[in-house]
């Protein structure tokens, strides 16, 4: 496939855009988002780090946060959006996304879900299910308090679907996302970064510019980035190049694909680009002996 290696080879025109999330736990996850290249935490600038960052410098604080002066810290994948509440127990709900109103039938397909149950010492249990009947709504009778891996069969589902963790503790109902699946042979994974929020109380509001994840297509419907036709035209013709041995050739429509991005993402950038001034007399101030 040729639309993966054009995602890892660079930040495009069609693969850069805004989200807000807010949460009230020390981490967050990026739903469809593969990297954060840009960020505000609470309308403040927020530096990106990659991951151990604070290990390497001061190592982690004995209760797991993390320090305000770091920003946001790469904290590698999840398994699901959001994390379960470990003193709290789940059922798994699977639905059906709007604007769908039902899950298709379909018997070669399964969603597996595991996770650690509730019992004293706690142990691995699994929640699989199939759709050999078409439904609202799919729910399961195991209990989970922390989810380890979500996948996925060999077929891909007739329409995504979306997995839930339902929790009613105390009269109070609680639905939390945990992933939108539809391909086949997948298994979910999330990025997920640190903040500093200690008491995991407080509301933070992030405002990231992130570059967008790689999505197989699957539906008709599903938009196709990047959206340049000549570039994915030299990136076929390189990719055939290469099956057949054919390094000179793959080599050129591959060096044409890169050219033909990079002059379309300068054009879009209009008259916002990077420009260097130079200064002789330094920051703003008199250098003495200067000629």
């Amino acid at each position: 496939m040729v639309l993966p290696r054009l995602y890892a080879m660079g930040m495009w025109r069609d693969l850069l855009y805004e989200t807000v999330i807010q949460t009230s736990d020390g981490n967050f996850t990026l739903p469809e988002a593969e990297a954060v290249v840009q960020a505000m935490l609470d309308d403040d600038p927020a530096r990106v780090r990659s991951r151990f960052h604070d290990y390497r410098l001061t190592g982690r604080n004995s209760d797991g946060s993390t320090l305000a002066m770091y920003g946001l810290v790469d904290d590698g994948f999840a398994p699901t959006i959001n994390e379960l509440n470990p003193a709290k127990v789940y059922s798994i709900i699977v639905e059906p996304i709007e604007p769908q109103t039902e899950i298709k039938r379909t018997s070669s397909n399964f969603i597996s879900v595991s996770g650690l149950n509730n019992s004293t010492t706690p142990e691995l249990t699994e929640f699989k299910t199939n759709f050999e009947t078409a439904s609202t709504g799919i729910s399961s009778s195991s209990i989970f308090t922390s989810i380890t891996e979500i996948k996925t069969g060999d077929s891909a589902l007739i329409h995504p679907v979306r997995i839930y963790a339902n929790s009613v503790t105390g009269g109070t109902t609680e639905k939390l996302k945990l992933a939108d699946v539809q391909a086949a042979n997948s298994v979910t994974s999330y990025r997920r970064y640190r903040i500093a929020n200690s008491d995991n109380s407080a509301a933070k509001t992030l405002r990231l510019l992130v570059k967008r994840r790689f999505k197989p297509l699957i539906n008709s419907y599903d938009p196709v980035y990047p959206s340049n036709l000549n570039s994915i035209k030299h990136a076929l013709l390189g990719s055939v190049a290469e099956d057949n041995a054919d390094l000179d050739r793959a080599q050129y429509h591959w060096s044409i694909c890169k050219q033909l991005l990079e002059e379309e993402l300068d054009a879009y950038r209009g008259a916002a680009k990077p420009t260097i001034y130079f200064d002789p007399s330094g920051s703003g101030t008199r250098t003495p002996n200067i000629m």
